[in-house]
């Protein structure tokens, strides 16, 4: 089974294992989380975890479609040449 989705979310597994971490924490952020971690959107442990692994997978996703595209001996850019990339530009 795909256990990760780049859109449309996470696997009946994946959730089923944050759900029981989760449930092992009370749901409830530390006080650390709180200070330095939380945004306005999480209000728990569940909704951060949901959270910060959705930016670090879209961003993974995003990258390899740059570099995908990028042209040039490394196949890797930065910056600019990114966006520039990405609008077809470069």
């Amino acid at each position: 089974a795909v256990a990760w989705q780049a859109f449309g979310g996470f696997g009946k597994e994946v959730r089923s294992t944050l759900r029981e971490a989760a449930n092992q924490l009370s749901n409830k952020l530390s006080h650390a989380q709180h200070l330095d971690e939380v945004t306005w959107t999480t209000k728990n442990w569940h909704g951060l975890q949901m959270q910060r692994l959705s930016v670090v997978l879209h961003t993974a996703v995003a990258w390899q479609t740059v570099n995908e595209l990028a042209c040039g001996e490394s196949g890797i850019v930065h910056g600019a040449e990114c966006i520039a990339v990405l609008n077809g530009v470069a």
